[in-house]
């Protein structure tokens, strides 16, 4: 992923792209036995990088075991609009299906990763 953003900023294309590296889990840091590691579905890292962003931080932890988000938690519809406002999406319009169903770019409620701008 190094390689990659550094070709994005060699190019001056960093600011206009933005690089997402996630996973859908974390993992138990504990083996389990042959079957490998744990799932952790409710923490994760992503990395995020590009597009403006302010980097080079981190925002919010995890409990000792690393298996649940203690601080600054950030819900998959916070997530989603963060990644929109920093694409320049209006994440709050409401957009037509071709069948005149109003539907939403992202759901309402959100909170942006305000830390990140």
């Amino acid at each position: 992923m190094a390689a990659l953003i550094k070709n994005l900023k060699d190019r001056g294309l960093l600011d206009s792209t933005l690089v997402i590296c996630m996973g859908e889990f974390g993992r138990s840091p504990n083996r389990e036995g042959a079957d490998g590691c744990g799932h952790y579905a409710e923490a994760w890292s992503t990395v995020l990088a590009g597009a403006g962003l302010k980097t080079g931080r981190i925002v919010g932890a995890t409990d000792r075991e690393g298996g649940t988000a203690v601080e600054r938690p950030t819900s998959t519809v916070d997530f989603l609009a963060t990644v929109c406002k920093a694409i320049s999406i209006d994440y709050t319009k409401t957009l037509t299906t071709p069948d005149n169903r109003p539907i939403r770019i992202v759901d309402k409620n959100q909170k942006i990763v305000t830390e990140l701008f």
